[in-house]
């Protein structure tokens, strides 16, 4: 007999987890970063003779992954906006922000571990760029109210929930 019972997550469950993985997503970029740079040999600055095909293929991934991301972000939010369920928007909302973060993070490693492979601190300049503009991406009650285009009867269910009640 299975006895488990269905449990329906709160809009506040949702942004915890949505913060908590922002979260996760940020250190561990930031600690590989810095894990990277500290098992390395130093920094130089400026470009080799120019045979590194990194110097144009890290500028090129971490644009691409902006605007990727972004573009992918605003299409999925056209189709949230149209659903009439506040969990059935917030389960997308989810998704279409953790799709967000894995193309910025991917950009972050790929940069990273160019960096490694030839230590030029441009290629860690990006890195860093794109881990502040994670950070800027962190999850808050107002910008699921923003993004999602709340109307006022789900905005005031998602406040209420958001307090614990």
């Amino acid at each position: 007999m299975n006895n488990k019972k269905e449990k329906k997550l709160t809009p506040k469950a949702y942004l915890e987890t949505l913060i908590f993985i922002h979260a996760a997503l940020l250190v561990g970029a930031l600690l590989f970063i810095i894990y990277i740079y500290v098992t390395g040999e130093g920094f130089l600055i400026g470009f080799s003779n120019g045979k590194d095909v990194f110097v144009f293929l890290v500028p090129t991934i971490a644009m691409l992954s902006y605007f990727i991301s972004n573009f992918l972000f605003r299409k999925q939010l056209q189709d949230i906006t149209k659903l009439n369920s506040l969990n059935g928007k917030l389960v997308l909302y989810l998704q279409a922000c953790i799709v967000r973060f894995a193309f910025v993070e991917g950009a972050v490693i790929f940069s990273t571990i160019a960096y490694r492979l030839n230590p030029n601190i441009f290629y860690l300049v990006i890195s860093l760029l794109l881990v502040l503009y994670l950070f800027k991406l962190r999850p808050g009650k107002n910008m699921v109210i923003s993004d999602l285009e709340l109307n006022l009867e789900d905005q005031h269910y998602f406040q209420k929930k958001g307090q614990g009640n």
